[in-house]
């Protein structure tokens, strides 16, 4: 079998898993999320895949144990569900320990009766130990969500899918 190896990452097991001193953390929303008008509100993580070192605390506090550099990776499906309200955005960003960070706020298109929007990107940080990091959003139209969906002849949608990797 075939051994990875990366400069600097030092496994001290013995058992030839490289990786396994980094942090990581996989989580996810099976609700639909909504806000009023202009309002600003958390993400809401209710479901974790499997973590080590990162959890989510409150339901939207991305919490990292330990300091490092971390990449902050998300997919959320937008939706607008119905006519009414002349809004038709979404803006999403990062916050850090309650903060809004500068310049991690984009404006989503979500025109009304549309196909689903995914908006995906993701962040990278520079975390001290016992940091939170929160996904924020404010649509301008009561209408848009974060829709989860039901299997059905398809596996479920998640409203959210958030995962952390440790990258130094």
């Amino acid at each position: 079998m075939a051994r990875f190896t990366h400069p600097g990452i030092n496994d001290d097991s013995g058992n030839g898993n490289v990786l396994s001193n980094l942090h990581y953390g996989s989580f996810y929303s099976t609700q639909n999320q909504s806000l009023a008008k202009d309002a600003i509100g958390a993400v809401t993580l209710n479901n974790t895949d499997f973590n080590n070192g990162v959890s989510v605390v409150s339901n939207s506090r991305i919490t990292i144990a330990n300091a490092g550099k971390y990449n902050i990776a998300f997919s959320v499906q937008l939706h607008n569900n119905g006519g009414g309200g002349s809004g038709t955005t979404a803006n999403i960003w990062l916050a850090k320990n309650g903060t809004a960070i500068a310049d991690t706020n984009t404006r989503v298109s979500v025109n009304t009766n549309s196909p689903y929007v995914v908006a995906a990107w993701n962040f990278f940080v520079n975390a001290s130990a016992n940091d939170y990091y929160e996904l924020m959003w404010s649509p301008d139209n009561t209408q848009i969500q974060m829709d989860y969906q039901v299997a059905g002849s398809h596996p479920a949608i998640p409203s959210v899918i958030l995962t952390v990797n440790q990258i130094g």
